[in-house]
């Protein structure tokens, strides 16, 4: 199996991957006279990758590494993957995707720079949510860029293989005064899925937490204790468990806080967190719908920061902008 500190404890995606660059041999004066088509480009334009679980997300990481010693122009990226990934965002958020539907169970992802200098690189992060698990696919990226003679040159990468397998958890007892120490293991990956839901009628608070906890008592987790302070609007649960197949400890906590719903889950495999958090998720969104909450999946707003990934201090009202309290971008989650 295979996502842009605060409540999502994301790592800094910064220095994911690092170049060392490739010293000229020739001196700065031979440089200076050297015309630039006789530079030789070859073997020296280089693509790195990864797909990774981070935080709530998986992560595509992309870098294009020009070692040379001029540059290459009209750089168009090309990365495909199957339809059961949602991308959620990019990384830098000014990255402007293009994505469309290229054929029956594919999406096709088009990114664009016009110019890597020598001796820099770009790097592109892509965060991807599962939809639906026990489904197989890949994800793949095609790069085409102008050398300094203006040939047309390729790079590819491998199909990275993708399967999501299900999960089952027995119920397990964790006292109260060891949940602390549980979460402070060096080795415990933590992630969170936060949502607001888009719908006119006043938020009801003891509703909404009741309706996380049955989405999370679905899955057979183990409840530890609750707390409840009606006058701040804060109700949290906390429940525990373990994944059969890994034999993994997972923590989950539901709660209700400023009008947005979340779930955190802690556990040594970072990878049974997403997947986790994608069965929650489509059973809460299930819910909302047999009960009548909402008419379509898309009134379930995602608070998600589209520009770091933080979550969002609280959901706003339809139309009003939010500012990240990591970022400082000012967004609108709940559009008119």
């Amino acid at each position: 199996m295979s996502n842009r500190k605060n409540t999502s404890n994301e790592e800094d995606i910064k220095g994911l991957v690092v170049f060392r660059e490739e010293k000229a041999q020739k001196s700065q004066q031979q440089q200076e006279v050297a015309p630039i088509e006789y530079i030789d480009q070859e073997d020296k334009i280089k693509l790195v990758y990864d797909f990774k679980p981070f935080g709530g997300n998986y992560l595509f990481s992309l870098v294009i590494a020009n070692q040379s010693l001029a540059p290459i122009t009209e750089i168009k990226i090309r990365v495909r993957y199957p339809d059961f990934l949602f991308l959620s965002r990019s990384d830098p958020p000014t990255v402007t995707i293009d994505s469309i539907d290229l054929e029956e169970g594919e999406f096709q992802t088009r990114i664009e720079f016009e110019k890597i200098d020598e001796h820099s690189n770009k790097q592109v992060n892509l965060f991807f949510n599962p939809f639906r698990l026990e489904d197989e696919g890949t994800i793949r990226a095609y790069i085409t860029f102008v050398n300094n003679a203006d040939f047309v040159r390729a790079l590819d990468s491998d199909p990275i293989p993708i399967r999501f397998d299900p999960i089952s958890i027995e119920r397990k007892i964790l006292p109260t005064s060891k949940v602390s120490e549980f979460l402070n293991q060096n080795e415990i990956k933590k992630a969170i899925k936060s949502v607001g839901i888009a719908i006119d009628n006043p938020f009801d608070d003891d509703y909404y937490f009741t309706l996380i906890q049955q989405t999370i008592q679905q899955f057979n987790f183990q409840l530890i204790t609750e707390q409840k302070e009606k006058k701040k609007k804060e109700y949290h649960a906390w429940y525990f468990g373990t994944e059969l197949v890994s034999s993994k400890d997972i923590l989950v906590i539901g709660q209700v806080v400023a009008n947005k719903l979340e779930w955190l889950c802690a556990s040594q495999e970072p990878s049974i967190l997403i997947s986790l958090l994608t069965n929650i998720y489509n059973e809460f969104i299930n819910r909302l719908v047999i009960n009548n909450v909402i008419n379509d999946v898309d009134q379930v707003i995602n608070l998600e920061c589209k520009y770091c990934g933080a979550i969002l201090p609280k959901f706003p009202k339809k139309g009003v902008e939010i500012e990240c309290s990591k970022c400082k971008y000012k967004q609108t989650a709940w559009k008119d």
